[in-house]
């Protein structure tokens, strides 16, 4: 099977032999690719090209096996230029595509969000409204997506004045669960998250507590890479 130019970003890379990479990628097309990039750093600064993360790329390769053969890179768009904490929050989105993302099944809606949220970081958006978003849009492309809108157990709309207990198995109700796991939140801020209207700190925070709950029944308990990294960015801000 051979790809032709299509739209990717890479989430990760690793070195292979001397001097070719192994990129673990995200194509709009194609889903989540791994490719063998031959002699990929004695020639990059020939091809100008880096194989950044965070910087959008059209790709060709061929592919006989679970590894393919990347045959062709070019710049999608203009190069990303991210601050130390931004490339920090992308670390995190690249993370959790990988753990979540199955090989080679298309997400186009997941590719669209995950540009836009490159784009959003690179002009200094609120990085933490990004994340929540981009966790948001995940789990729905992955179907789990979140009940945001109405009350579970009476079909009620949900009212932005109302308190709730959203079981994560299940959505929000005005009722806490007798069984499963739920965590107290607001009315106001299942509206927000829903309409991707956040903006007060505290719903801001009750929407990262409640998709990282979530999103762990997915991941599993192990520690991320990328929140070890941030806590250590911090830690070291601090000492300075």
């Amino acid at each position: 099977m051979r790809i032709q130019q299509t739209p990717c970003y890479i989430l990760h890379s690793r070195d292979y032999r001397e001097s070719s990479l192994i990129l673990e990628i995200m194509s709009r097309e194609s889903g989540r690719v791994s490719l063998l990039a031959k002699g990929a750093k004695r020639h990059k600064k020939q091809q100008g090209i880096n194989f950044n993360l965070y910087q959008k790329y059209l790709m060709s390769w061929v592919s006989r096996s679970e590894l393919g053969t990347l045959v062709d890179i070019e710049l999608a768009s203009l190069t990303t230029v991210l601050k130390p904490e931004q490339m920090i929050t992308g670390f995190y989105m690249n993370e959790i595509t990988l753990k979540l993302l199955h090989k080679h099944e298309p997400h186009p809606e997941l590719f669209d969000a995950y540009n836009a949220s490159i784009i959003q970081l690179s002009s200094n958006h609120s990085e933490q409204i990004i994340l929540r978003y981009f966790e948001k849009k995940l789990l729905q492309s992955l179907g789990y997506g979140l009940v945001l809108d109405h009350d579970v157990q009476t079909g009620e709309a949900i009212v932005a004045a109302g308190n709730y207990y959203y079981q994560l198995d299940c959505g929000p109700s005005v009722t806490t669960a007798t069984t499963g796991s739920n965590i107290a939140v607001s009315g106001k801020t299942l509206i927000e998250l829903d309409h991707e209207t956040l903006s007060d700190p505290e719903n801001i925070t009750e929407a990262k507590t409640l998709l990282r709950l979530i999103l762990t029944q997915h991941l599993g308990d192990k520690p991320l890479a990328s929140r070890l990294l941030y806590q250590s960015y911090l830690n070291n801000k601090k000492s300075v």
